[in-house]
């Protein structure tokens, strides 16, 4: 981005938040902007109207749905409170973590079972990968 002769360099993972971010820059500035894209030229923009239409994703994120929360909670109360793996408990200070024993990401269809849930410290649960079960 250029304005009064300066150049400003920021760099974005994804083209989308470049250029929704390019739009609320031409919002409150007048210049011009370069867009980098690795293997692609280099495209030149000069105003918010000559920005590429980006489309949002829609997918909602599981951990923000009511019905992940109201399991989430009951899984946490009906515990006692405690890491599965290590004992830690949250009146020690550890961070309690409601897991899926057999990983969302290869058994999405257990999402919200109750019997694949476990209370799992911060530390315990990191240490997990999808790969462990």
């Amino acid at each position: 981005m250029q304005k009064d002769g300066k150049s400003i360099r920021r760099e974005y993972k994804t083209h989308a938040r470049a250029v929704g971010a390019l739009g609320k820059w031409f919002s409150g500035n007048k210049g011009m902007a370069l867009l980098y894209q690795p293997g692609k030229q280099p495209v030149v923009y000069r105003s918010k109207h000559e920005l590429p239409i980006v489309k949002r994703s829609t997918q909602t994120n599981f951990y923000r749905t009511k019905a992940w929360r109201e399991l989430r909670l009951s899984i946490l109360l009906a515990s006692d409170c405690s890491c599965k793996i290590c004992g830690n408990t949250s009146e020690k200070g550890a961070v309690l973590h409601v897991d899926h024993i057999k990983p969302r990401s290869l058994y999405p269809e257990l999402a919200l079972d109750e019997g694949n849930l476990q209370v799992l410290c911060e530390d315990c649960n990191i240490a997990k990968s999808n790969n462990d079960v």
